[in-house]
């Protein structure tokens, strides 16, 4: 069975169904979802490698989909797959990040080539990351997060790749001390390091810890007024709002959500200063993802 994770969204509910069990023929599985709506509600349960998506549904439409894909998870290659397509939405949606535009029907063969197409541009698009960071803890989480993806060689090109002396504190787990939290518990990631946050929300969806990012500590604030996370990490070293202003704000308004500070650039003087605020915990980076977990555990705990 392919390694690709896909997801195939139509609200023809027989044409799609005729496509996946055409796609499991040729060894590509697939999960369904017949809206928008059921689509943005599964990338939120498992995030894929690969959408193959239409574009005239009820409710949210492809485009829009599209659209939010994007944004919150760049490195998911989007397929359109329309009957109604034009050149001017071929090119709104080139312009939004589709990897291919494709018009029903679709030959299943083309369709394979171009699944299987976006899922190698999506492993190069880390590659790529890999490539240009200089930063050895985001090189394990990437690392970590394709092993446990089900792309170990990929994981194990990445550590190589790595200077001997330095790969023992990078963050890639044993799999048998894998720790996985309460997926009830929400959690609500803060930091400026748009790779490094997201790489570290996927691989909490991959032990089925769903959470949500924040990119500053205005927009983490903004989200507590829509819904309050059980934990929060949280970065000190951001643009606008720091850290520790979030943190003292967060203790102040709503005091039961357990608030654990992972910082690079952490000092005794201000660990004790973020204890004093209420902070849960204190860890530097890089950490290993298995003690954050297990710290997140804890803190989920301690506030039921």
């Amino acid at each position: 069975m392919s390694k690709i994770k896909l997801l195939l969204v139509d609200d023809e509910a027989d044409y799609v169904r005729t496509m996946a069990e055409r796609l499991e023929m040729r060894d590509i599985g697939s999960r369904i979802a017949l809206s928008g709506e059921e689509a943005l509600e599964l990338v939120g349960e498992e995030v894929p490698d690969v959408m193959v998506l239409d574009l005239r549904m009820p409710g949210i439409n492809g485009m829009e989909v599209l659209e939010r894909i994007k944004k919150e998870h760049p490195l998911v290659e989007v397929i359109i797959l329309t009957g109604h397509g034009s050149e001017v939405e071929e090119k709104e949606a080139r312009r939004l990040g589709a990897f291919e535009y494709m018009q029903k029907p679709a030959d299943s063969g083309q369709l394979q080539e171009a699944i299987t197409s976006a899922w190698k541009k999506s492993i190069k698009a880390v590659e790529e990351f890999l490539k240009h960071t200089k930063d050895d803890f985001q090189k394990g989480m990437a690392a970590a997060a394709l092993a446990e993806g089900g792309i170990p060689e990929v994981a194990a090109e990445i550590m190589e790749k790595v200077e001997p002396q330095e790969a023992e504190a990078l963050p890639v787990p044993p799999a048998d001390r894998a720790v996985h939290p309460d997926s009830s518990l929400k959690v609500l990631l803060v930091d400026d390091e748009e790779d490094f946050v997201r790489t570290m929300a996927e691989r909490m969806e991959m032990r089925e810890l769903g959470s949500d990012v924040a990119l500053d500590g205005e927009q983490a604030l903004r989200m507590l007024e829509e819904e309050l996370p059980d934990v929060m990490v949280l970065d000190l070293r951001m643009p606008g709002m720091g850290g520790m202003e979030v943190l003292r704000q967060v203790k102040e308004q709503y005091p039961d959500i357990a608030v654990i500070i992972m910082t690079g650039h952490g000092s005794d003087e201000e660990e004790a200063e973020a204890r004093r605020l209420g902070a849960f915990e204190y860890l530097r980076k890089p950490v290993d993802f298995n003690d954050l977990m297990e710290t997140i555990s804890r803190a989920g705990r301690a506030g039921t």
